[in-house]
Parts: structure tokens; C-alpha cells; sequence
């Protein structure tokens, strides 16, 4: 009896490379663009619009972090011409998230709750049912 293909094999493996490189690209656009604001607290009013405008606009680290979507866009759209979008979309958002997820704890020091290693973990799960 022949083994069933698992979803990784039908839609070809080039396919699930390029999601995860642009998942990788998204994650570090995510980190890239923390970066470039930490440390800035923003006013969220009206008055202070043209200044954050001004200051984001002109932040060589935001720009990064910007061109970091862009190649991701393009390669997304190139991913969802092969794949269903039922099965890109979950696992870029969820593998997404795990990438920032460690990224914050190791690189920014941000502290991580059991509830959320326990909805990373439930993420993993997630993605693995995806894929078979």
C-alpha cells in the first residue's frame, strides 16, 4: 500500500521553503521595527502627529524593517499562487508568532508566562495537524 502525501508533498517542497523564508522575513520585519522604536514612547494625540511622522520617516532601522514586509509580501504572493490559503495563512501567523516570540525573550529580554509557553506549545501542535 503506497504512503498517503502529506500536504508538504502535494504542493511541492519549494513552496513550503519560500513560506518559511517569508515567515522569517515577517518576524524579523516584527523585531527589526522594535528596534528602531524602542526606547521612544510615542504621544498617541493629534498634536503630535507631524513629530512621530517626522521620526518614523526618517528612521534607517524602521526602513529595514519595512523593506523586511515588502520581500516577504512578494514572496507571500507568490506562496499563495501554490498553496491553499487555509493552510499558508495559520502557519505564517503561528510561525510568525514563535519567531518573535523567542526573538523578544532572548534578544529584548521580555518576560515570557507559562500561559504564553503554553499557547506557543499549542501553536506548535496547531501548525504540525496543518502540515500532515
Amino acid at each position: 500500500m503506497a504512503e498517503p502525501v502529506t500536504a508538504v508533498q502535494g504542493a511541492g517542497l519549494a513552496a513550503y521553503l519560500l513560506l518559511a523564508a517569508c515567515m522569517l522575513l515577517n518576524a524579523l520585519a516584527n523585531f527589526v521595527i522594535k528596534l528602531a522604536v524602542r526606547g521612544q514612547q510615542f504621544q498617541l494625540d493629534i498634536a503630535h502627529l507631524g513629530e512621530t511622522l517626522k521620526h518614523l520617516a526618517t528612521n534607517p532601522v524602521l526602513w529595514g524593517g519595512v523593506a523586511c514586509f515588502g520581500v516577504a509580501l512578494v514572496g507571500y504572493s507568490i506562496v499563495l499562487s501554490r498553496l491553499n490559503l487555509s493552510t499558508a495563512y495559520p502557519v505564517m501567523a503561528g510561525g510568525g508568532f514563535l519567531l518573535v516570540f523567542v526573538l523578544s525573550a532572548l534578544y529584548l529580554r521580555e518576560a515570557v508566562t507559562m500561559s504564553q509557553f503554553g499557547g506557543a506549545l499549542c501553536i506548535v501542535l496547531g501548525m504540525w495537524l496543518l502540515l500532515r
